[in-house]
């Protein structure tokens, strides 16, 4: 939830610089309370924000509502599966994770508000579905991002060749899974994973189905030396299907 908070304030610095509110360094968005029970955190901006001291009508009836937009625009981005537009940076995929992560892991829904008056307006709303979504979607679109100029191949069917029962290998020289992708090598390479996914790795182990008799889809930064393939490191997954 901390994450959350802060990934929503550096949406916002951006949002009053766009707007020539005020200057990143300066804008402050303030938590006016928080309640048990269901989380109802109540936001609101610094009124010097603003660039003046304004009425909170004007406040809320303008700047806070197009923010809250911003924020829908932002998280919507990722609901579906297609990338988003290129100016998404690294950071954007960051807070979309953030805010949508308590409800991706605890279920629910979360719904963004503002006030009229003393009253609520909700704006839009995100189901533990669609957070789920969002989350995987912006993790996998980082990945690439982080990839730069790396080599990547997209949706490659992976058949894993042999799988320790140990945490999945994110750094270091050598790893104890190895798998085929036939579309870029036809010999089992060691297989690293990318931070985000590692978790990928202890659900295929702990699924019911053999993972041995699945193929699975994923995105690899593939690694050369010489031209020859040395490793895949695995920065994004599309699902898996029964291998014949």
């Amino acid at each position: 939830m901390l994450k959350a908070l802060g990934s929503i304030e550096h949406q916002f610095e951006q949002f009053v610089t766009r707007a020539g509110l005020a200057p990143a360094k300066e804008a402050k968005l303030l938590v006016s309370s928080v309640k048990p029970g269901s989380i109802d955190i109540g936001l609101l901006p610094d009124f010097a924000t603003m660039g003046t001291i304004v009425a909170p009508a004007m406040v809320y009836s303008e700047p806070v509502l197009k923010f809250v937009g911003s924020i829908k625009d932002l998280l919507d981005k990722f609901k579906k599966k297609d990338d988003p537009e290129d100016s998404t940076s690294q950071k954007d995929c960051t807070d979309a994770i953030n805010i949508a992560r308590p409800i991706a892991s605890s279920g629910g829904t979360q719904t963004f508000n503002v006030f009229k008056g003393d009253v609520y307006h909700p704006v839009f709303q995100v189901s533990g579905a669609e957070a789920q979504r969002i989350v995987a979607n912006a993790t996998q679109r980082k990945a690439l991002l982080e990839a730069g100029e790396s080599e990547v191949a997209q949706r490659v069917p992976l058949v894993w060749h042999g799988m320790d029962t140990g945490e999945a290998r994110t750094d270091g020289k050598r790893s104890p899974d190895k798998a085929i992708i036939e579309e870029i090598d036809n010999k089992e390479r060691p297989v690293f994973f990318q931070d985000d996914f590692s978790h990928i790795k202890k659900a295929m182990i702990d699924d019911q189905e053999n993972p041995y008799k699945k193929v699975y889809f994923v995105d690899v930064t593939v690694s050369r030396v010489g031209g020859k393939v040395v490793s895949y490191r695995v920065i994004g997954y599309h699902g898996s299907e029964d291998l014949d």
